[in-house]
């Protein structure tokens, strides 16, 4: 681990190849692993509004853990907190593989995402490690090649189900996950150099700690609510609906279009093709266009598939409709990615993405993880909401989506542009 100055360039640059190269590790068993979660917590017994509750405590614990994470990261640096965070996360499947009930596997689940507290810092050094022209170009990389490998996780996961049935085949699945994860520290401990040249020291007690972050915090609110205001309600907006029907999808395929699981992996084994090579197009997009327009055609895009989505009949008119959301999410979430890179300067970058995350997206699996303070709210919400409103009318969540994405769509037309000059 060394110091690397913001005037070296590379063609990929060494922290960008790192992450990138960590996050296709993963992509070897996380894919399989997400695509079917929620059945796995449905057959250990937890209704679809539990499901909605367990999301909801996990994004809530992630809220409170969120601003030391960016404080951390900001202050006494970057790549330790990652390494040593990954530890915790990958320590989660250890519970996942001996859960003998729902309560147990929802434990699991919350414990994950507070210990995410280190994605602020870990999207920090891939802001920081980019140059600014090539910013499209290289969030493409570091998204697209972990989806090549993982396209036939998916179906490989549904595969497995087939063979081994649902529960035996995802305790598979999170023995492997494990063992990748512990690789995944170690390369990240030992091959990620700090972007930040300034260490402070920091108290690590607890009671000194917590107060200093959230002290901190409330300034990069400021911050926000005077550069990038319109961004960020349209970010808190897009939380909400992408966690109220995140969850949903494999169990409304197969359940209410009468999908079978394996079935299911395909159109996610296909619709991850078209967002890994297509992705390498949308970051040279938006390079050249900008991120608001690519935003504009993200929702041109979602707003008519996810409400024909509720009317497919079986799996080939599903397959198509789902991939072109997929592909709607994809422009939004490398967009959003360059256009915070763009927008906030490199000092602040921990506790501002603490805050605001390091993206939006379409709420599809695969495509990244909207996180921060300021997001956390309305994806408890949204969880909560998609639970209960998924019982009343397994349709009515994508209705939902409908309607608001095209309020973003024109929010973003009329509120949401570039930034004059980009940092670096």
């Amino acid at each position: 681990m060394k110091n690397v100055s913001s005037t070296e360039r590379e063609i990929i640059p060494r922290n960008v190849m790192v992450l990138t190269l960590s996050r296709v590790f993963w992509s070897t068993s996380d894919s399989s692993i997400d695509s079917y979660l929620p059945l796995f917590m449905t057959a250990m017994g937890a209704s679809p509004s539990i499901i909605g509750l367990i999301t909801a405590l996990g994004s809530f614990g992630a809220m409170l853990l969120y601003p030391v994470g960016g404080y951390i990261a900001d202050k006494s640096g970057r790549v330790k907190l990652v390494a040593y965070s990954t530890l915790l996360y990958v320590s989660s499947f250890i519970i996942y593989l001996l859960a003998p009930n729902w309560q147990w596997v929802a434990v699991a689940s919350i414990y994950q995402s507070m210990v995410l507290f280190y994605l602020p810092a870990m999207n920090a050094i891939m802001a920081d490690s980019i140059p600014v022209n090539e910013r499209g170009r290289l969030y493409a990389f570091n998204f697209a090649l972990p989806n090549l490998v993982r396209i036939l996780s998916p179906y490989i996961g549904g595969l497995f189900i087939a063979q081994f049935e649902l529960i035996p085949a995802m305790r598979i699945g999170f023995i492997i996950s494990f063992v990748i994860g512990l690789i995944v520290a170690g390369m990240r401990l030992l091959y990620l150099n700090e972007t930040i040249t300034q260490i402070e020291k920091i108290s690590w007690n607890p009671l000194k700690l917590f107060p200093a972050a959230y002290k901190d915090m409330f300034e990069s609110l400021k911050w926000v609510e005077r550069n990038i205001r319109s961004y960020a309600v349209l970010s808190i907006l897009m939380a909400f609906l992408s966690s109220m029907i995140l969850t949903f999808w494999p169990i409304y395929a197969v359940r209410h279009l009468g999908i079978k699981e394996y079935l299911f992996g395909a159109i996610l084994l296909w619709s991850g093709v078209a967002r890994a090579v297509l992705s390498f197009f949308i970051g040279e997009i938006v390079d050249r266009i900008g991120s608001r327009k690519c935003f504009l055609i993200g929702f041109m895009t979602a707003i008519p598939s996810m409400y024909v989505f509720t009317l497919a009949k079986g799996f080939w008119m599903a397959l198509p409709i789902y991939t072109l959301i997929v592909i709607s999410s994809v422009f939004i979430w490398i967009s959003s990615q360059v256009y915070l890179a763009n927008s906030i300067p490199r000092r602040n970058r921990g506790r501002v993405m603490a805050s605001l995350g390091s993206g939006m997206m379409i709420g599809v699996s695969g495509i990244g993880f909207p996180s921060g303070f300021l997001i956390f709210l309305p994806r408890i919400f949204g969880s909560l909401m998609g639970g209960i409103i998924y019982d009343l009318d397994p349709v009515l969540p994508w209705i939902i989506q409908t309607i608001f994405l095209v309020f973003g769509l024109v929010y973003t037309y009329f509120m949401v542009h570039d930034p004059v000059e980009a940092y670096e």
